[in-house]
Parts: C-alpha cells; structure tokens; sequence
C-alpha cells in the first residue's frame, strides 16, 4: 500500500507539471478536441518497461508497469522529468501489443531488472489532446490518421500516449486527458 501513495503523490506532480506544459493544447473538454499541432518533441531520457502481450491486457498491464516503474523513481529518489506516457511499438487488436511505458527522467539513471533507461531521439510529430476514458480512445485515433491522410502526413512508427490525469486521483474517467502523438516524417 506504501507503494500505492507513492505511485499516487508521483504521480499528481508530474501529471500537474505535464498539464501546466500542456494547458494551451487542451482548450476543449469535450472527446476529441479538433485542433492538432505539429511540434517538434525534444529528446527524452526515460525509465521504462517493455511489454509484449495481448492487446486485450494492455491496460491492466499498464497498471501494473507504472507501478512499478514509480516505486522504483520513489526507492531511488529520482525526480520525474514530464507525466507518464507509453510508446506502441506494435498494435495488433485481434493477437499481441508491444509498448514500452515510463516517466520521462532529467539525467540518464540505472534501471534494475526489467526497468530500463531509454533514450528516445527528439522527432517531429503530429499531436491532439483527447479526453474521456481509455476504452473509448477509437475515434480519437481515427480522427488524427484522418488529418494525417488529408495533410498528407506520413506516421514514422506508431503512436505515443501522454497521460495528463491521475486515474486514482479523478475518479470520473470522462475526464482523462491523454496527448495522442504520432511520429511523422
């Protein structure tokens, strides 16, 4: 249960840091917002967990990796850098998902076991800000290709999800906010 409060009290600074940073992209509360921003995403230095399993788990899964992943911040006293986020290696909705999820970090860390330090190179990407609960992400993704494919976009590998919302601190999940990336060329 210790473990618990310290994901929790982690994770509402850096939630709160990563939405004072984001507060000017989420204008609207309602699903989807509809305006999308291109914006060059600096380099991030990162601990992480990398899953492979079946798409039906991944947020059970996630869960468990954040966990993790901020006990571990907490132990070692490292200060996170950003909120959360998980990076889609691979999607396959009828068989397995491979992401890796952590908390960005400002100097490069050991990790231990299964935690890794990560490097992830700045890229150029397309970006909205969705709210409302994580089962009902669909739309929300169907509208960014959609302008990826009316602008003539190309996606550079699969998409980043930022998390701006504490599930255990906002108990209403029509309130999430969640910045959808993908890396385009």
């Amino acid at each position: 249960m210790k473990n618990k409060s310290l994901f929790m009290s982690l994770f509402l600074t850096i939630t709160l840091a990563g939405f004072i940073s984001c507060a000017l992209i989420a204008q609207e509360t309602e699903e989807c917002q509809s305006d999308f921003k291109i914006e060059n995403l600096d380099a991030i230095k990162a601990l992480v967990i990398k899953a492979d399993i079946p798409t039906s788990q991944v947020g059970p899964k996630m869960g468990e990796i954040f966990e993790k992943v901020f006990g571990y911040i907490g132990q070692n006293q490292i200060t996170p850098a950003g909120p959360p986020f998980a990076v889609y290696l691979s999607f396959d909705p009828q068989g397995n998902t491979v992401f890796e999820t952590g908390v960005p970090v400002s100097d490069e860390v050991s990790g231990s076991g299964e935690i890794e330090y990560r490097e992830y190179p700045a890229t150029k990407v397309v970006e909205m800000v969705y709210t409302g609960s994580y089962e009902n992400m669909g739309p929300a993704y169907q509208k960014i290709m959609d302008y990826m494919k009316e602008n003539n976009l190309k996606a550079k590998g699969i998409s980043w999800e930022i998390y701006l919302t504490d599930p255990s601190a906002e108990p209403d999940p029509n309130k999430y906010q969640t910045i959808i990336m993908f890396p385009i060329e």
